[in-house]
């Protein structure tokens, strides 16, 4: 398992009004699951839009895969940038999450 941060930034030309509010409720019910499953450990909005998510996935074509699908890319609302990182230090409570 690999361990990535997805750092989203809100596009500037991204819809407004009921039209951003209807791509946040679909974002949400996107992520929704993944948070369950496991899939995410965090995620949420950041001071000035956009927002991060700590997951973890078989690869980057997995990730992929979920940016493509996230309703917030579909509706034009942000982008991702991608970091992958390997767990060295990790606090007692999220152990397990990290295969630890």
């Amino acid at each position: 398992m690999k361990f990535f941060i997805l750092n989203g930034t809100f596009r500037p030309d991204r819809p407004e009004g009921p039209a951003f509010k209807e791509a946040l409720d679909a974002h949400h019910a996107y992520l929704n699951p993944m948070v369950a499953s496991g899939k995410i450990l965090v995620s949420g909005p950041k001071p000035g839009g956009g927002g991060i998510m700590l997951l973890k996935a078989e690869d980057m074509a997995e990730v992929q895969t979920l940016i493509d699908n996230d309703p917030f890319v579909v509706r034009g609302v942000q982008t991702y940038a991608v970091t992958e990182f390997m767990a060295f230090n990790v606090q007692p409570e999220v152990k397990n999450w990290f295969g630890k």
